[in-house]
């Protein structure tokens, strides 16, 4: 695409269509939620452009997402299909178990990264559709990954 700005337009217009049509077979609130916010992220914080601008929307974020900027190149694994969403997603893991460890350390939380990821294993262990977490979970995924595919 030309530019970054219409590249948004594109991706929010294509959401917003999706949107609606995922209301009109889906009557679940938290499904629908989910998959505006994963659409949302994916396209306004944390998209595959995110190694080009990390500056550009994220505001605080910014310092979170400036590493990846550096590990990631841009048209290189982060462009990729599944592969970039899941890679954003595993990074978004590690930073915030790494906040997680430091507040742990700062005695600010009484929680590790290691409980953290932990719970996180467990959760996707017991991964049952039919429970309204794991609905939330893949509706949040198939948002950002319709995103990404914008």
């Amino acid at each position: 695409m030309a530019s970054g700005k219409f590249h948004d337009k594109v991706n929010l217009g294509t959401g917003a269509i999706l949107t609606g049509l995922l209301i009109g077979l889906e009557r679940s609130f938290p499904v629908v939620i989910s998959f505006v916010i994963g659409w949302l992220f994916a396209t306004l914080i944390f998209s595959p452009d995110t190694d080009v601008m990390p500056k550009k929307r994220s505001g605080v974020l910014q310092f979170f997402l400036y590493p990846y900027s550096i590990l990631f190149k841009h048209r290189g694994l982060s462009h990729m299909i599944l592969v970039g969403t899941i890679l954003r997603i595993v990074y978004g893991l590690i930073v915030f178990s790494i906040m997680l460890f430091v507040l742990n350390g700062m005695g600010h939380i009484s929680f590790g990264a290691s409980h953290f990821f932990s719970g996180v294993f467990d959760f996707l262990k017991a991964f049952d559709y039919h429970l309204i977490q794991y609905k939330i979970f893949v509706w949040l995924f198939i948002g950002m990954v319709g995103a990404d595919l914008c």
